[in-house]
């Protein structure tokens, strides 16, 4: 099976630190990816990110500029009986800004993110991330 992902995504950067989501579900379960998601019938790509922003974060988005798109495929499981999916992931990306300290959302939206964080980009840590969070780092 093979499926087309379209979404838009912030790139929140301060003091070395890239603002993450914890993902709950989907092919990147437990791993920490940039904030976003998909678009939504009759939603601009900016109203997608400040919706999902919001979301994912507690973020409320005023200040952001387009910043590049890009693409990945993998393969991955999708049910127990062992079935396989072809995914094509296509993401839209802004820069978001924000001034001083800002309060994240750090606990669980029931839906995609089990909370936001501040992920240090000199850790290292780079197997905990998805396709997405390791290509703008």
């Amino acid at each position: 099976m093979k499926h087309t992902h379209l979404g838009v995504y912030g790139v929140v950067k301060k003091n070395n630190k890239i603002l993450l989501i914890k993902k709950a579900r989907g092919p990147y379960a437990n791993l920490f990816d940039l904030p976003g998601g998909g678009i939504e019938f009759g939603e601009t790509p900016e109203q997608a990110l400040i919706r999902e922003m919001a979301e994912e974060t507690g973020l409320s988005v005023t200040n952001y500029k387009l910043s590049f798109c890009d693409s990945v495929c993998f393969k991955h499981d999708v049910t127990s009986d062992g079935s396989v999916e072809e995914l094509h992931h296509l993401g839209i990306f802004y820069d978001v800004f924000v001034e001083g300290d800002v309060s994240i959302k750090s606990d669980s939206d029931g839906l995609d993110s089990d909370g936001a964080l501040w992920f240090d980009m000199d850790s290292g840590d780079f197997e905990s991330l998805t396709p997405f969070a390791k290509l703008v780092i």
